[in-house]
């Protein structure tokens, strides 16, 4: 009996068979992890939550509330930054050359009924000279996706070092109240785990319909819930692309 090793990832009889594969793949390259970091050697004092970019000029969106507690550290967090490879991410390193950007909380727009987040970028930490990685967008889809319909969300969950990803089914789209306001929310049918707030959630094309924001697990109920952007389109819709 002869084995044959192959990448699986390249296997062109999974990529017709699976076209979320491509863009899972793709989406990696947009996400990033949003986390404090020491002042002189930019080491990880501690991870807070996933975002991704929504310009090319480094814009990103994560979920309010992950914002929110890099606000109200305490101690306060030193240096506030994402994170992006030199290449690729390489889960099977064991280090990776990452460029870190700073932002600071004070001069992201926050929608806290929404709870979500826009932030600019300050620039980066590494040194002028370095290689730096190409910021890639995402795409948005304000369309809400029918019930059944699967979708994949991308994210750093604590204690992962790289981005992981995890699928869902559709189950509702629900109006719900928050402070007199009527907003919209994707409800999936996987729990999301601690850490992958701010994870874009997108379709088998790589279009991303929406935001994480909350995971619940119990012994009766597993889910995700999502604020779709279709829910965010003022916030996070920047018609002039900076």
């Amino acid at each position: 009996m002869f084995w044959v090793a192959a990448n699986a990832q390249n296997s062109p009889a999974i990529l017709a068979m699976d076209p979320f594969i491509d863009a899972i793949e793709a989406m990696k390259r947009s996400v990033a992890p949003v986390a404090c970091l020491t002042i002189d050697d930019r080491k990880f004092i501690e991870r807070r939550g996933s975002a991704f970019f929504v310009t090319a000029g480094g814009a990103f969106v994560t979920a309010a509330q992950v914002v929110q507690e890099i606000k109200k550290s305490d101690p306060p967090c030193p240096v506030s930054a994402v994170a992006l490879p030199l290449g690729r991410w390489q889960p099977d390193a064991l280090n990776e050359a990452l460029a870190w950007f700073r932002f600071q909380p004070s001069n992201c727009s926050i929608d806290t009924d929404l709870d979500v987040a826009k932030c600019p970028l300050m620039g980066d930490l590494s040194s002028p000279r370095a290689r730096l990685p190409t910021i890639v967008p995402v795409t948005l889809e304000s369309s809400i996706p029918p019930d059944g319909t699967q979708v994949a969300f991308t994210g750093f969950p604590t204690g992962a070092r790289d981005p992981m990803t995890v699928r869902a089914d559709v189950v509702a789209y629900r109006p719900v109240r928050r402070n007199e306001r009527i907003i919209g929310e994707i409800v999936l049918d996987r729990a999301a785990w601690p850490g992958f707030s701010g994870s874009p959630v997108y379709l088998s094309d790589g279009r991303v319909i929406g935001i994480v924001v909350a995971g619940r697990t119990d012994e009766r109920t597993a889910l995700t819930i999502l604020r779709p952007v279709l829910a965010a389109r003022t916030l996070l819709i920047d018609p002039e692309k900076k």
